[in-house]
């Protein structure tokens, strides 16, 4: 091994030494080569410019149907009463406190097309708000942003075939899409929903003010749709109980369109002993699901799946949902 190893470094010397001999002329040649592919580049680049097509006003290309990227352009429309995709009001930029702000983002494909999914996939949406905001230094021409609000949506059924997207900012619970629509589902994080419930909780605590936003949506990870308003007001504390308000409803939605997932395995001693375990859990201590019995439980997998330790293959254990 040794005598292995001390050939291999005298090899790479004798290469080093032999680099060294030449290094002048490589220089020499590399600069006539830098200079000619530089050209070269610079050529090819004005001929690309030129025979680009034309940018619209807006900063978009007319002529790329279906470029994901909204360079700038606002393809999101907002009111403050609900949106008909079918006849679409003219866009509200400016809103008060108090007033509610839906919105309708126009895509350049279906999300089908978009995800290149199947009819019965589920994708998901991603919502950001971004709080615009003036340039702390004065040698800073732009204004800043920063992130205010996230939510992903989960969408599926035929709103995958749509080439728009109704998303509810501060919506009404009795004028919502967001909760209790089949093909659009929000996260509940320890019974509190993510998307408007959040949204609401957030502009609730603005202070006193002008403030202005920009709405992006995402479609696999890339910008989609993009949308700016303005909201000022003296007081923002009513979204605190507007957000409230739509937690209920959706969590009252949720329940009316709950399911039981189908039985695969009938055993009325494993599911005693399941509903044994599950009252002695942590989160049904702690309250986290808001019931007070458990009625029923489903085994809806056929039989025991077993875990195996990845190296010696030694059962770790064995489960079943």
């Amino acid at each position: 091994m040794k005598t292995r190893k001390s050939l291999i470094l005298s090899l790479m010397l004798v290469i080093s030494l032999s680099v060294s001999a030449q290094i002048g002329n490589i220089k020499s040649l590399g600069k006539k080569v830098l200079n000619e592919k530089t050209e070269q580049a610079k050529q090819e680049v004005e001929e690309k410019a030129s025979n680009a097509n034309p940018i619209n006003e807006q900063g978009a290309n007319p002529n790329l149907e279906g470029i994901s990227q909204v360079a700038g352009k606002q393809t999101i429309i907002f009111s403050k009463t609900p949106i008909d995709p079918a006849s679409p009001v003219e866009s509200v930029t400016t809103f008060s406190a108090g007033d509610q702000v839906y919105a309708l983002a126009t895509l350049p494909k279906s999300l089908q097309e978009l995800y290149n999914v199947g009819a019965t996939s589920k994708v998901d949406v991603e919502v950001f708000i971004y709080s615009v905001k003036s340039p702390l230094y004065s040698y800073q021409k732009e204004p800043r942003e920063e992130q205010f609000a996230f939510a992903s949506m989960k969408v599926s059924g035929k709103t995958l075939t749509n080439k728009y997207l109704l998303v509810d900012i501060i919506p009404s619970p009795e004028n919502t899409t967001a909760y209790g629509n089949p093909d659009i589902k929000y996260k509940e994080f320890v019974k509190k929903y993510d998307g408007p419930v959040n949204f609401a909780e957030n502009f609730g605590k603005l202070e006193a003010g002008n403030h202005k936003f920009k709405v992006i949506i995402k479609c696999n990870y890339e910008n989609t749709a993009l949308g700016s308003f303005t909201i000022a007001g003296e007081n923002f504390s009513v979204y605190g109980s507007i957000s409230q308000k739509l937690n209920e409803f959706a969590m009252n939605a949720a329940s009316a369109t709950a399911s039981m997932p189908k039985a695969e395995k009938s055993d009325p001693v494993l599911e005693k002993q399941m509903i044994t375990a599950f009252k002695g859990s942590n989160d049904w201590a702690n309250g986290r699901f808001d019931a007070t019995e458990t009625l029923r439980i489903n085994i809806y997998d056929k039989d025991w799946y077993i875990r195996r330790h990845e190296i010696s293959g030694a059962i770790l254990h064995r489960y079943i949902r």
